[in-house]
């Protein structure tokens, strides 16, 4: 296992390599002048001089790195007649600007190897700042619907799974089919019509995640969450039901598998209980695909959901995400790409140290244990 843990580690150096060099390729060849859109961001709307514009232009591109080249190396042809301008040449550059975005020049940054995503041209905030102000709501709810969500579909799908054509497990299976086939936008919606609407009920709020007013500073944690909890009902609703759907279907589809294999029918000839059947032998052996599944949760922390969040008006990272790409914000989306990429890899990590916490027969190595 150990030996296991070590090798993806190192595989993941060439991964994140690809991740990093692609990122910057995007963030280099992406539309429009950063210049341009941080003076735009930043301007009073006073009519300011031409030479004084001009040298602020001048600086904020030094400040951004914009006048180094682009890469460690260059080809260009040869300068003079005839077939010297066919000839390639090739020049090298110690000082570059993918060099300085991944290492920082130890001046203006320290490189995104250091958590330095440069800064947002929108707000001129740093881009890891930015993410820090916005990350905790994104995370809260992730986790949230998704311990729900395996707290609710996993009971209900062994329930279905043991009791195939039931009147429970064809009541379920109708009402979990409803709610997937749901577009999010569309659930969001209605629940806002339905119970944040003074025409109908008006139980829950309707945007945010706190009172407009502020919690007040003689308030403790629990009076703020208390607070709080009437905004973050709905937006949880949204978050959990396509969730929890997918997963109860799929720990049914695996639990009948499982429960038609030869180790069950041995389970239940040695007098075991039906109870202890499911919940010890078959549903060990069927957390499997909700295993690989869970690999997702961690990208979807840094991503946020960019329609709830903006339907709910929710300060997290998929309200961040529309509004730099709705302003082209380019440096907040390629810290975004990045790290989501790097929770990618550390997601299927753990979900190969899951499996072989589940099942200790399988082995990471090239043999498999003795049973």
């Amino acid at each position: 296992m150990r030996s296991y843990l070590l090798r993806r580690i190192l595989f993941f150096i060439p991964t994140l390599l690809i991740i990093i060099v692609v990122s910057f390729v995007i963030l280099v060849n992406a539309p429009g002048d950063p210049v341009e859109r941080m003076m735009q961001a930043g301007g009073t709307g006073e009519m300011i001089p031409a030479p004084l514009l001009e040298k602020q232009r001048v600086t904020i591109r030094h400040q951004l790195g914009l006048d180094l080249p682009v890469f460690y190396f260059s080809m260009h042809s040869l300068s003079g007649e005839g077939i010297k301008k066919f000839i390639p040449a090739v020049s090298f550059y110690s000082h570059n600007r993918f060099h300085n975005w991944v290492f920082g020049d130890g001046a203006s940054g320290k490189g995104i190897i250091r958590g330095d995503f440069g800064m947002s041209w929108l707000t001129h905030q740093p881009v890891l700042q930015l993410i820090g102000d916005r990350i905790g709501w994104s995370l809260f709810f992730t986790l949230t619907s998704i311990l729900l969500a395996y707290l609710i579909s996993i009971p209900v799908g062994i329930k279905s799974a043991a009791h195939k054509n039931s009147r429970f497990d064809r009541t379920t299976s109708v009402i979990l089919f409803i709610f997937y086939s749901l577009p999010v936008f569309w659930v969001a919606t209605l629940l806002l019509m339905t119970f944040a609407n003074p025409d109908s009920f008006y139980l829950f709020p309707a945007a945010g995640v706190r009172p407009v007013a502020g919690y007040g500073e003689h308030l403790n944690v629990f009076q703020k969450i208390y607070l709080s909890l009437p905004y973050l009902v709905l937006p949880t609703i949204c978050y959990t039901y396509s969730s929890l759907t997918f997963i109860s279907r799929m720990v049914r589809g695996s639990m009948l598998e499982i429960l038609n294999s030869d180790f069950i029918r041995t389970a239940r000839a040695k007098g075991l209980s039906e109870k202890k059947v499911l919940w010890k032998h078959a549903l060990k052996n069927a957390l499997f695909p909700v295993i690989t599944v869970f690999a997702h949760v961690f990208p979807a922390m840094i991503g946020g959901s960019v329609i709830i969040e903006n339907i709910f008006t929710i300060p997290g990272m998929g309200n961040a995400v529309y509004e730099s790409i709705a302003s082209q914000d380019y440096p907040v989306l390629i810290a975004v790409f990045t790290i989501t990429g790097l929770l990618t890899l550390i997601g299927y990590l753990v979900s190969d140290i899951l499996y072989a916490w589940v099942d200790p027969r399988i082995s990471f190595s090239n043999k498999m244990r003795p049973l």
